[in-house]
């Protein structure tokens, strides 16, 4: 029989009163709700290590467990870590690997499989993200080692002290040199897909406001080479703005597409399928990378810079189009 893996959560208080199947099926959407309705009923998931009916109400700080056998698409593993001290690390990340668990991934992680190295070595301490890059968007992240630094590098990102840097290759030639693109961000009404955001009027209901700072670097064919510096840290920010101006980046599967045709992938990925299948797509993950990043030491206050060069798949694909 094959192996079975606990997953985990606690009730936060603001979910805390709802029943169980509300609060599986809201925060966990990658199961339906009929989904989780039919786990709960054959006694996959426990509320504190006892198996309750859909309709129990849930509480904060109930430890909520499913079982499940893990049937996770394939990832890239190959994590490279740039520097490592007591406090914290650097690593790259590679595409074609997530953040952190999502959907289908799990153990197929940034961060669990970094966790897995570091207790391998006989770390026993925290490991924690200060940042997120998207699944398929490669390049440098920080991992905290212990709460105060995670505190302290959480709060750089989060007000925008930490300084961010990518390249991307995006869709035509973009016209000009140096621009950038100032406006709100909010969700695209006009789609079905719920995450997909757009360039929205200013003050439109749950829209923020996001700059990003844009150099093109290199003309490729029918492709631009640009250094993007995100001024503010909105979720997409750089596809959406390369997006909004007609230049979405080369390979992304969500911007620059209709909705049938991400959803087609989402179905193929859900399916048990490679999610670094080409497909209609000229390559096989959006090209963004992490480049550069800046932030000041959680316990010295001196300023750290690093910098990550474009993986060989980016690379391939300039010198096969300059």
């Amino acid at each position: 029989m094959p192996d079975e893996t606990i997953l985990q959560s606690k009730v936060p208080s603001h979910q805390s009163g709802k029943t169980l199947l509300d609060y599986l099926s809201g925060r966990f959407r990658y199961q339906t709700k009929e989904s989780w309705n039919l786990l709960i009923t054959q006694g996959k998931v426990t509320v504190n290590e006892r198996t309750v009916p859909p309709q129990q109400i849930v509480q904060k700080g109930d430890r909520v467990a499913y079982r499940v056998v893990l049937k996770e698409p394939p990832v890239d593993r190959n994590i490279q870590i740039l520097h490592e001290e007591e406090a914290f690390l650097v690593a790259v990340k590679p595409g074609q690997l997530p953040s952190h668990a999502d959907g289908n991934f799990i153990k197929n992680t940034f961060i669990y499989l970094i966790t897995e190295r570091l207790r391998d070595k006989g770390w026993k301490g925290d490991v924690r993200l200060v940042h997120r890059l998207d699944r398929e968007t490669s390049g440098l992240m920080v991992v905290a080692k212990n709460r105060e630094a995670h505190l302290k590098l959480t709060r750089q990102f989060e007000s925008g002290s930490a300084a961010k840097e990518y390249l991307a290759v995006a869709k035509g030639i973009v016209s000009g040199g140096k621009f950038e693109v100032n406006g709100a961000i909010g969700r695209d009404a006009a789609s079905q897909i719920s995450v997909r955001q757009k360039v929205v009027p200013e003050g439109t209901p749950l829209s923020k406001p996001s700059l990003t700072y844009f150099e093109k670097t290199q003309n490729l064919k029918e492709a631009s080479l640009l250094r993007c510096i995100p001024k503010t840290g909105r979720t997409n920010q750089i596809r959406v703005h390369l997006d909004s101006i007609g230049h979405s980046l080369v390979g992304d599967k969500l911007y620059g597409r209709t909705d049938e045709e991400f959803l087609a992938f989402i179905r193929h990925v859900k399916a048990g399928g490679d999610p670094a299948f080409q497909g209609e797509m000229e390559v096989s993950r959006h090209l963004l990378h992490a480049s550069k990043l800046s932030f000041d030491h959680p316990e010295s206050g001196s300023r750290m810079t690093f910098e990550s060069p474009l993986p060989k798949d980016i690379q391939e694909f300039i010198k096969k189009h300059q």
